[in-house]
């Protein structure tokens, strides 16, 4: 296996034009790509990391233009000074945000926000020829089948497969099996000041009740609450500096400019929440904590050279309660493991921490898990994109539309199967 680290827009066209195998990455943060391993799953594909192709960021009439490995935290850097912010926080800043188009990603603020795909005006990419295509946002639904496929996912962030109901949605969530990414220009929004509050909780595994009231009550106050997350007391071991013990906690970050009001309507709701266990934190030490769980996480499955086994699931609110029960009884399971994540949206993380003699087992579970939220019309992969170790996981979710639309996708853009061999899109 050789990796490539083309250098301009040239360099990437002269790959490209060889019509080798390759698979395309940035920042190497996504969680369903397992890096090292890559020369073992991908031993005949290229690994061509744009990471040092040239940046270029601008703010043209309020909006970003991003080229090239811009990050995230240098798009919130470049917008310190002035009066807009971005309107996807990722956990991991340090992703390029190019990379987080590819795979669809949402973060923390799409409870208030909405999804990246929603604040996707335009964006560019390099087809098979090695030439750039300009794509707009207007409408352009390629398959009528498919789209009522995932019309029944109305609601979700992501559905199992890429929306592509506009001609932007090309490459938003197909993980470079079109053509390579390398420009688009996002919305922003006007900077406003947020306050961070946490609500201390009872563990989920033995009440959830304040959980779901408090995830209920918020539903008809996104406009003023721009995150709702959740840490189980299992995440919050992991912290240096742990806020509370033996407790869960969900954050919400509302807007100063109506926190008033909100409270006034919220903490009347919340009968199972006692008013000392609701105290306001500074936003950046919440960030800071936020960023250290998934990266203990992920640095002690990597110490123990285990893949990641999560999920990232969706459902809709009145299947909160029925995939809450799902995680408790793999609670019971005897293999350590954390909860985390977008609550509010009812998009939760759960992570086993296996050694190696569990891992069969616990794939074993994940598996079935898929069976389950196919049951339930829900999302099996809400922002992370599918990659190579969840796609095994979509076959049950596929229907004859879905391999008709992927099959005509590939052989309008990619006939020779370059982009990203190994990808959900060629099977």
């Amino acid at each position: 296996m050789k990796t490539l680290y083309p250098k301009s827009l040239k360099d990437l066209k002269n790959h490209v034009l060889t019509k080798s195998s390759s698979i395309y990455v940035m920042s190497k943060t996504s969680t369903v790509i397992p890096y090292d391993q890559l020369e073992k799953v991908l031993s005949e594909e290229y690994i061509v990391n744009l990471s040092q192709l040239p940046k270029r960021i601008e703010l043209i009439d309020e909006n970003l233009l991003i080229e090239g490995g811009v990050t995230w935290e240098e798009a919130i850097e470049y917008l310190k000074n002035t009066n807009r912010s971005i309107m996807t926080y990722p956990t991991e800043k340090s992703a390029c945000i190019l990379a987080g188009l590819a795979t669809s990603a949402t973060g923390e603020m799409a409870f208030g926000y909405g999804t990246f795909r929603d604040q996707v005006l335009s964006c560019q990419y390099m087809d098979r020829n090695g030439q750039v295509v300009d794509l707009d946002n207007k409408r352009n639904i390629l398959s009528g089948e498919y789209q009522d496929f995932i019309d029944e996912y109305q609601g979700f962030k992501n559905p199992p497969f890429p929306r592509f109901e506009r001609n932007c949605d090309l490459l938003i969530g197909t993980e470079g099996q079109l053509g390579v990414i390398t420009q688009a220009i996002i919305q922003t929004v006007k900077k406003e000041s947020y306050s961070t509050y946490f609500f201390k909780l009872p563990k989920w595994e033995e009440d959830y009740a304040p959980h779901f009231q408090l995830v209920s009550s918020v539903q008809d106050l996104r406009d003023s609450i721009r995150i709702c997350e959740f840490l189980d007391s299992n995440s919050l071991a992991y912290l240096k500096e742990p806020l509370v013990k033996n407790s869960d906690v969900i954050v919400l970050e509302i807007k100063n400019e109506t926190l008033e009001e909100v409270l006034e309507k919220l903490l009347p709701r919340l009968s199972l929440i006692k008013e000392e266990d609701v105290f306001e934190i500074s936003n950046s030490k919440f960030q800071e904590l936020r960023v250290e769980i998934p990266r203990t996480v992920n640095e002690m499955n990597a110490l123990k050279k285990v893949v990641k086994k999560g999920t990232d699931a969706q459902v809709r609110i009145d299947s909160l309660k029925d995939l809450l029960d799902y995680y408790r009884d793999w609670a019971k399971q005897g293999v350590k493991y954390n909860l985390f994540g977008h609550i509010g949206d009812c998009h939760l993380h759960f992570n086993f921490m296996p050694d190696q003699e569990s891992v069969e087992s616990i794939n074993e579970k994940l598996t079935e898990f898929y069976d389950y939220i196919l049951s339930i019309k829900g999302s099996p992969f809400a922002e992370h994109g599918i990659g190579i170790i969840k796609k095994s996981f979509l076959e049950k979710f596929k229907n004859s539309s879905v391999q008709e639309t992927f099959k005509e996708l590939k052989l309008q853009h990619d006939p020779e199967n370059i982009f990203f061999r190994s990808g959900f899109l060629s099977e």
